[in-house]
């Protein structure tokens, strides 16, 4: 997946019949698969219609950062995938468990990095045994309370205050994680759109409102290499607690620091996008 990220404000934006222009600078429609935009800009319905129409899908990130928008490219028509994911959905349990088991290995095996092991076994055969969505979803919020306690501790504490939060996000640990989270959730939800699969019907996340639950079940086994990511940038001080703003009731980076990143996080996508595309393969194979 190539993406352009535009985060400046009043930047240009316009096309021709066979490239994108930011501020006059011409990009081949063939070099693009998503654009990522974090500013606010000019974008008529001509340009969105030549963009999609060549394949290209539009992610619109708000100044809050942790809410987006997405304008797919054509999806993938592929109606027999569509229903066999609606089929599985009726007995998700078989899918939610791969995909529990493939979060508790990536998060267990980032935390191996830093000399911090926790007992997978047990968290495999509590998995194995389970018999409801509910019980996943209990195991996998005890999971996630013991790995959270261990990442946190990896941070000085004038980052975080030793818990996840969110919506807002109250410290600067946590806006982070919540900026890439919410970037990452958006381009799932596209590769998901091009292949055929509706977002929407997830396994071990249910659907609700305007929630893309399988979204969510990928970004699950992708999450672990995203805060090792965030460790690797507040570690090598690309950040530090003065990359960060206030507004309201939440804590959000910088635009100078979300710019200097993002040569690291198109580089870190990169390296991503293999496991998304086959935990995407995995869960089309049970179907």
């Amino acid at each position: 997946m190539n993406i352009i990220i535009i985060d400046k404000k009043d930047t240009v934006i316009s096309t021709t019949t066979s490239q994108l222009l930011i501020n006059k600078q011409k990009v081949p429609f063939n070099l693009i698969d998503t654009i990522l935009i974090e500013s606010r800009t000019d974008l008529n319905t001509k340009d969105i219609n030549r963009l999609t129409k060549n394949g290209i899908s539009i992610i619109i990130l708000s100044s809050k950062q942790y809410i987006a928008s997405v304008i797919s490219a054509p999806n993938s028509k592929n109606a027999n995938l569509k229903i066999a994911q609606f089929t599985a959905a009726l007995k998700p349990l078989e899918i939610a468990k791969m995909v529990l088991k493939l979060k508790i290995a990536s998060h267990i095996e980032q935390l191996k990095k830093h000399s911090i092991n926790l007992n997978k076994s047990r968290y495999f055969k509590k998995t194995e045994d389970a018999g409801s969505l509910d019980e996943l979803l209990g195991i996998e919020g005890s999971f996630s309370k013991a790995y959270f306690t261990h990442f946190f501790n990896l941070f000085p504490k004038k980052l975080h205050s030793g818990k996840r939060t969110k919506r807002p996000p109250k410290d600067p640990l946590n806006a982070v994680m919540s900026w890439l989270y919410t970037i990452f959730y958006h381009l799932i939800t596209v590769k998901l759109l091009s292949s055929g699969f509706d977002p929407n019907i997830g396994y071990l996340h249910r659907p609700f409102r305007d929630h893309n639950a399988l979204s969510s079940d990928i970004l699950e086994v992708i999450r672990a290499d995203i805060n090792q990511f965030v460790f690797t940038l507040f570690n090598n001080r690309y950040l530090t607690s003065k990359s960060f703003s206030k507004k309201g009731e939440g804590i959000y980076l910088r635009y100078e620091e979300r710019k200097n990143i993002y040569p690291l996080l198109q580089e870190f996508q990169a390296q991503t996008e293999p496991k998304i595309t086959n935990t995407i393969t995995a869960i089309r194979s049970m179907l």
